[in-house]
């Protein structure tokens, strides 16, 4: 399947690498330690779910999607580490819910699929 985007105006220093990092994002998961499978793959879903609907980010708002999955990348690193550091789960769930808070008027999914995915990431972790 072949990946189409279909954006207009001036792009001059814009970040249009959101793919490319939800992706990533996408595979660590499989590298968080946990017997919880099905939270696991609820967690692919989220990501899934965030990855297609940033794809659909007005070409303005490109920097705050791009920092939104940056955030979602740092969560899943903190969380895929051997004993993930509670504080900084929690500063960076915080960070994932504000980065999408900057997208939340022209697209509120993006801030309900992040505050779904800090639970999922804590419910995960909260299961190791």
């Amino acid at each position: 399947m072949s990946d189409r985007f279909s954006m207009s105006g001036d792009f001059r220093g814009a970040f249009v690498n959101i793919k490319s990092t939800l992706t990533n994002v996408q595979q660590s998961i499989g590298d968080i330690q946990t017997d919880d499978l099905d939270t696991r793959k609820e967690l692919e879903k989220l990501i899934e779910q965030l990855h297609e609907a940033l794809e659909k980010t007005p070409a303005e708002k490109q920097e705050e999607a791009q920092a939104v999955a940056e955030t979602a990348k740092a969560l899943i690193d903190v969380a895929k580490s051997e004993k993930p550091n509670q504080t900084m789960l929690q500063i960076t769930g915080d960070g994932l819910k504000k980065a999408a808070q900057n997208l939340a008027e022209s697209m509120p999914l993006v801030l309900t699929l992040a505050g779904q995915i800090v639970m999922t990431v804590t419910k995960l972790i909260s299961t190791k």
